[in-house]
């Protein structure tokens, strides 16, 4: 009975030695089929409804009498894509397999396959199944002889139930193909993705160098132009004294005392720089901010002008500042700058100290505070304002709204970060037409604030007779410093590289007395390198650092500990003179040597 056109879930196989009872299991699936419904009804209505096996139904049955034909024939349907769902199995199949041998057979090929094994014997307990089977839910044990109503419902519900686990692979295999196509298309587009955003990455790129490159052009044009004016200034005065016109000798003096101004300011604009690229060294000190806002009033009054009024009202009480003086200077001059640009036509700038305090209520309303006690200065002027659309940008480093030429964009910028590096913030109110006022907050110090810097030794005080080792690449460096040394009676050795003093050091080693070196130098020898060797040598060398920068100074980040004897590039005569001569006898140890 073999119907091709059957589902595939009403295969059944009968494994038995006797082929009486095929013929028997054959009439049983007989009485599902179709052509009995009219006979099955007939007895529904003599003997009312049968709680049996549903009717209508066909399976199609195929027959072996061993074990092994059984597997051979499971092996067949597998091969024709028409596997078997059921398995009627006999226990006792002599002379071969019996039925647990023949049941454990066909799952390695068919794990699927369910299995009823019908038995009249007691040949296995329930527990020797199990542990010949393990935990299964694909067999059914059968006692003979066996109801047919028994027989049909386990093949209608095993016949089903191999279908269901078909059906439920079948959706499984469909949704994991479907993941797999859909994890596919994800990676797909993950790999777009990837070059889209590198694609983006080198765009970006490309627009930062562009803006680097812009930035960089605005920086040149903004020096070049601070630069010209200061050499324009120098040229002029040294044309006209080295020209040999008929100047009197207070024109004479005035002459040098601008060459000298525009030396401070070209000096200072480098400090600006400097202190922006993060390569000034920091020189902290406890502060006093009333101090240092009286200390550059008349160098104030010469920035803004004789157009502009300045105002300064100190506070009383004020906290002292952990701080660099000539950073907290150089914020102070730029602010006042920044004012001066902001009134072509002249105005007023107010300069006021105070003390602030903020709690937790305090630094809610203020977005950049912290809580604590803070010195305070604001630099407020009548100028005109800052518009709405320029706020954002104000501290971009490079941003100016001057012309092509005018300024550096560094002003506030390096205001900014050296306000940062300190602790504190800056604040910013502005109204077109009104002015602009910046408030600066520094945090107070436990510390007293030092005394002020000494005074210049007097001339006659920094007369010496000692012999300095002097060592500097900077050909005409080292004759202006040359001659100042012995102009104040100091005999001095010198040397163009740390290797060449290397050289020159045996034969005076017991006669030097200082070693006034630079500290980036050529020949593979940096000034510390040549000062560790000869300090070595001779435990007593007094040691000063010069430099115009001092990147990661001896290991120290940029800031300078109590023990380093530093003198910065651009100095005076009577800065090197005081330097030198304190460092000798001995006041200068403990304390870096101020710009």
């Amino acid at each position: 009975m073999s119907d091709p056109q059957l589902p595939a879930h009403r295969r059944i196989l009968l494994i038995d030695d006797h082929p009486a009872l095929h013929d028997d299991y054959r009439m049983v699936f007989r009485m599902a089929e179709p052509k009995h419904v009219a006979l099955n009804n007939a007895e529904a209505a003599i003997f009312g409804p049968s709680t049996g096996a549903p009717r209508g139904l066909s399976f199609e049955i195929d027959s072996a009498f061993q074990g092994e034909e059984g597997l051979g024939k499971v092996h067949a349907a597998i091969t024709e894509g028409r596997p078997y769902a059921l398995a009627f199995i006999d226990m006792r199949m002599p002379p071969g397999w019996d039925g647990v041998e023949t049941t454990l057979r066909l799952w390695e090929v068919c794990p699927d396959l369910q299995v009823v094994i019908c038995t009249a014997h007691s040949d296995y307990t329930w527990e020797d199944m199990i542990a010949r089977f393990g935990q299964t839910d694909r067999l059914v044990l059968l006692k003979k002889p066996f109801d047919p109503l028994e027989v049909l419902q386990l093949a209608h519900a095993l016949t089903e139930k191999w279908r269901l686990l078909q059906e439920a692979r079948a959706h499984t295999a469909g949704l994991e193909a479907r993941v797999a196509e859909r994890t596919r298309e994800l990676h797909a587009a993950n790999e777009k993705l990837t070059i889209e955003m590198a694609e983006r990455a080198e765009v970006e790129s490309a627009l930062r160098q562009a803006q680097k490159m812009e930035a960089v052009g605005q920086l040149a044009g903004g020096i070049a132009h601070d630069f010209n004016n200061l050499l324009s200034v120098i040229r002029g005065h040294t044309g006209m004294l080295l020209g040999g016109l008929p100047l009197t000798a207070a024109e004479v003096s005035e002459s040098l005392r601008e060459v000298d101004g525009a030396a401070e300011r070209a000096a200072s604009l480098t400090r600006q720089l400097l202190t922006f690229s993060r390569k000034q060294v920091t020189q902290l000190e406890s502060l006093n901010l009333n101090e240092i806002i009286a200390q550059v009033h008349k160098l104030l009054l010469r920035l803004l002008g004789e157009n502009i009024a300045l105002e300064i009202e100190s506070g009383t009480e004020l906290p002292t500042i952990h701080a660099d003086r000539a950073m907290i200077e150089q914020v102070i001059m730029n602010l006042a700058v920044n004012a001066r640009d902001a009134m072509s036509r002249g105005g007023r700038v107010l300069i006021r100290s105070a003390v602030a305090e903020f709690d937790a209520a305090a630094v809610r309303r203020h977005p950049r505070a912290r809580a604590g006690r803070f010195a305070s200065f604001r630099v407020t002027d009548s100028g005109c304002g800052i518009p709405p659309e320029v706020m954002p940008r104000l501290f971009e480093p490079f941003f100016t709204t001057k012309g092509v030429g005018k300024g550096t964009g560094l002003g506030l910028a390096t205001a900014y970060g050296i306000v940062k590096q300190h602790g504190g913030w800056i604040e910013v109110e502005s109204a077109l037409g009104i002015g602009s006022t910046f408030t600066i907050f520094l945090p107070a110090s436990a510390l007293a604030a030092a005394a002020q810097p000494p005074a210049i030794i007097a001339l006659d005080e920094q007369i010496g007779k000692e012999t300095i080792l002097l060592v500097e690449d900077e050909a005409s460096l080292l004759r202006v410093t040359r001659m100042v040394l012995e102009q104040h009676g100091y005999r001095v050795l010198t040397a163009t590289s740390g290797l060449q003093a290397l050289n020159l050091w045996p034969a005076h080693r017991a006669e030097i007395d200082l070693l006034l070196t630079d500290v980036m130098m050529p020949e593979g020898v940096s000034g510390p390198e040549l000062a560790a060797q000869l300090t070595a040598e001779k435990p007593g060398l007094k040691v000063i650092f010069c430099s115009g920068y001092s990147p990661d100074l001896l290991g120290h980040d940029g800031v300078m500990g109590a023990d380093l004897h530093f003198l910065p590039k651009p100095y005076t005569p009577n800065k090197l003179a005081h330097a030198v001569r304190a460092c000798l006898d001995g006041k200068l140890c403990g304390t870096p040597v101020a710009a």
